[in-house]
């Protein structure tokens, strides 16, 4: 394929896949001959941060690490994992770049200074198009543009709802402005246009896993774009796909770092592969071995065990150390990972006495992930993550329908890491085995014994972690969260230790469990 000489990148903030409801004029005529999928994924957490970070740097969100509030303040700079712009700054150092966004942090935060990207912003879409109009005219080999008004409006009036909809009408034909500028300066015929948006929303709001939430619109179109349906993409994809169509080299898809693809079914090269990721397996159900016995989990972690609850139609700690109070009533089915589980929640949590959290220390469980899980609950934690108690110290450890969160509270500001389950759709046991080190502040989330995510948490919230009030299984610290949204979980095999975990300890707990 001949490269482009121009990319346009339109992204349309909240619109997720609601334009397939509301009349979008432009989009249909720009897309006519294109390829679309309605059934891209925007990626855990749903929020514009990791979203349009993750477009940009063709990564994760688990390994760029920003979030809305980060790249607020904070320019990014990262030779090791540089953005979009500075990849096509090096290959064309003559090339005139531009971002026009309405929601600013993304030219604060994401797009680099220094490398002479032309930032516009303006404060509503309008004045924004205008902007985005005037960088058209000098012809940017890469233009990437973000529309604001879109979410607002799911905010205000709820994803989906006639104010939704018709303000996506209206964005629409700012779209439309758009593309008819790159016809006028006599580019659009070598253009490719891509349009998408970063994740839709549920009633007001969005972050979880929802249908309506991780679904979005992505459509391709250009001289030489394949009409029909692209068969799978992703919000980073985008890096990819751009890099491609400039004839610039696409890095290796690399786990744990750069892992943008180029969607099958945008360009006719059966030369492009896309790789997705192997389904979880689902652990086999055996007995319960006895703590002590000598491939148990006594003998493995020693002295290191605070807590052991195996579930196993008792409410005891195996290891003889800790003790707990039952409130409610938790309730005992057969069919745990080994042996029974337990289902805590709205009908019965713990309280435990005599847990010491040191300066290091991990906590491990099996949990029953839901996909369809209706908003997040509370498995453990020594404080509340309902609002206005969010900045309590302690932390709580929170599954939701596609990821595991730990929030973190430090007495006056609070803060959260969200490592994803890494498939769309999950339903099942999954081990959770989560590492905490209160003096350097780095926490490490290990899925089914692989490492997951690695944060480092600022020190006023490692520091408080110990510090919260009771430490409460099933619930928060105050025992409310859970109850007073009658939701339940079930748990398998928990385990507090002392000290963190290191890759070896995990791969031993995984080899116990095969």
């Amino acid at each position: 394929m001949k490269p482009y000489s121009y990319v346009a990148v339109i992204g349309i903030d909240g619109m997720g896949n609601f334009n397939r409801q509301a009349e979008t004029p432009q989009l249909d005529r720009i897309f006519k001959n294109g390829a679309v999928t309605y059934h891209a994924l925007s990626m855990d957490p749903t929020i514009s941060a990791e979203n349009w970070g993750g477009m940009l740097l063709g990564t994760d969100p688990a390994v760029h690490n920003l979030t809305n509030g980060s790249i607020s303040c904070n320019p990014y700079r990262n030779d090791a994992l540089p953005t979009l712009f500075r990849r096509i700054r090096a290959a064309m150092p003559a090339a005139y770049l531009a971002s026009a966004v309405n929601w600013t942090p993304i030219n604060i935060g994401i797009v680099e200074d220094g490398i002479g990207v032309d930032k516009r912003t303006a404060e509503n879409d309008t004045l924004v198009t205008a902007e985005i109009l005037d960088c058209v005219s000098k012809k940017p080999t890469f233009l990437f543009v973000q529309l604001d008004e879109v979410d607002g409006a799911g905010h205000h009036f709820g994803y989906g709802t006639p104010g939704h909809l018709a303000k996506i009408r209206e964005i629409d034909a700012l779209v439309g402005r758009i593309y008819d500028a790159y016809v006028q300066q006599g580019i659009a015929e070598d253009t490719l246009f891509l349009c998408l948006a970063d994740h839709g929303g549920v009633n007001h709001g969005h972050g979880g896993w929802a249908e309506t939430e991780k679904y979005i619109f992505f459509g391709a179109a250009g001289r030489d774009v394949c009409p029909g349906e692209i068969s799978f993409a992703v919000t980073k994809d985008i890096s990819a796909t751009v890099l491609y169509a400039l004839g610039l080299p696409v890095p290796a898809y690399t786990p744990g770092g750069y892992t943008s693809q180029v969607p099958l079914g945008i360009f006719p090269d059966p030369a492009l592969t896309y790789r997705q990721s192997a389904p979880m397996k689902h652990p086999a159900q055996k007995p319960s071995v006895a703590y002590d016995a000598p491939e148990g989990l006594g003998p493995l972690f020693g002295a290191r065990v605070q807590l052991c609850l195996q579930c196993d139609d008792t409410l005891t700690d195996a290891a003889g150390r800790c003790s707990l109070q039952e409130h409610g009533a938790v309730k005992f089915y057969s069919n745990g990972v080994r042996g029974a589980t337990a289902e805590f929640g709205a009908t019965g949590a713990l309280t435990v006495e005599g847990l010491r959290l040191q300066p290091g220390f991990s906590i491990l469980f099996w949990v029953l992930a839901d996909a369809n899980l209706p908003e997040q609950i509370c498995v453990l934690g020594n404080k509340s993550p309902e609002r206005g108690l969010h900045q309590a110290r302690g932390f709580n450890v929170l599954l939701r329908n596609h990821s595991i969160m730990v929030q973190y509270g430090c007495g006056d500001d609070d803060t959260d890491t969200v490592t994803a389950f890494g498939a769309d759709r999950y339903s099942g046991w999954i081990h959770v085995a989560l590492s905490f080190d209160t003096q350097s502040g780095e926490t490490v989330c290990y899925l089914n014994f692989q490492r997951a995510h690695t944060d480092r948490i600022a020190a006023p919230f490692a520091e408080s972690l110990p510090q919260g009030g009771a430490f409460v299984i099933g619930d928060d610290a105050r025992m409310t969260y859970n109850r007073s949204r009658g939701l339940i979980f079930r748990m398998d095999d928990l385990l507090i230790l002392d000290g963190t975990l290191t890759d070896a300890d995990v791969a031993a707990l995984g080899k116990l469990y095969e």
